[in-house]
């Protein structure tokens, strides 16, 4: 029997933060080793360079340590958890099973429509701003997410189909599928466990897939994003849905960036303004749109469910 199977969900929860601490410590010091005959000159010199990003070896280290730790944190760690708790891992996370076409298609929908109301969230977010006295604090905030763009935007940069194979790898399938593993996989059930609320445990799950992405002027539409995805696998106990709804989120903008030649993605400032009456209407039918294929994925879900027996 999995030694934390019949422990509180409390208690499972401190477990899986042991785990994700441990790996932090056991990741970086392989990633190291592994790299050493990879990398000209002295690795450490390398390491310390890496983030200033001028040489093709500093942005191919970047990107071998994001997958590295989208590999180690977030797919191995919530395995490992998994296997601790459940006889059946896969069964655990909900993904011993096909996920039903339907509620895919679904969610396609929901992401197409939704995307207007999404951005308008997003420039909102953008121009929001602290209090007088947080101006010190706001502007830390407004210097890491100029940091994550710009490290984004490296990534991103390059016209080959190599480089086009790589990012989505890291950036759509890894990401997706490592971050739904562990942030609504894991730590959501555990969650709703605890504050026996699963809304509060949906909600309280986003607001961890935003703050982890360190992009604090792009939360909100972020915590909106990973609120849909919880809905995604509360409402239909498949983990399949949300993973790939996240991987063809994040592949569409790689893939759009590849072939559009411009990695300029930050909110165009004015382009949506709930002000105008054209603008405003759009919103209001994105959002309408949205929630209607949010209900529809609920009914869908119920039914399928209650066929499964």
């Amino acid at each position: 029997m999995p030694i934390l199977e019949n422990n509180s969900a409390g208690k499972q929860l401190f477990v899986l933060l042991l785990i994700l601490v441990s790996s932090v410590f056991i990741i970086t010091p392989l990633g190291i080793l592994i790299a050493v005959p990879f990398v000209d000159g002295n690795i450490f010199t390398a390491l310390s360079q890496m983030n200033l990003a001028e040489t093709d070896q500093d942005i191919a280290l970047l990107k071998y340590f994001q997958i590295i730790s989208q590999l180690g944190l977030f797919f191995v760690s919530s395995l490992l958890f998994a296997v601790l708790v459940s006889k059946s891992p896969l069964s655990y996370f909900g993904m011993n099973k096909s996920p039903k076409i339907s509620l895919i298609g679904i969610a396609l929908v929901i992401s197409i429509v939704s995307s207007p109301v999404l951005n308008w969230v997003m420039e909102v977010n953008y121009q929001a701003h602290l209090p007088e006295a947080f101006a010190s604090l706001e502007n830390w905030m407004r210097q890491m997410e100029i940091e994550a763009t710009r490290l984004t935007e490296l990534f991103l940069n390059g016209n080959n189909m190599s480089t086009l194979l790589v990012n989505l790898l890291m950036m759509a399938v890894l990401a997706g599928l490592g971050e739904e593993l562990l942030l609504r996989g894991a730590i959501q059930p555990l969650l709703i466990k605890i504050t026996k609320n699963a809304h509060i445990g949906i909600w309280v799950a986003a607001a961890l897939f935003s703050l982890m992405h360190f992009q604090f002027f792009g939360f909100i539409p972020r915590m909106l994003l990973g609120a849909l995805f919880g809905y995604y696998y509360y409402w239909s106990r498949n983990l399949w849905i949300p993973i790939i709804a996240h991987i063809l989120n994040n592949g569409f903008i790689v893939v759009y960036v590849f072939f559009s030649g411009t990695s300029d993605f930050s909110p165009k400032l004015g382009e949506l303004n709930a002000n105008d009456s054209s603008s405003g209407l759009l919103i209001i039918l994105s959002a309408s749109l949205s929630i209607a294929g949010l209900l529809f994925f609920y009914r869908e879900g119920l039914k399928q469910a209650k066929q499964r027996g």
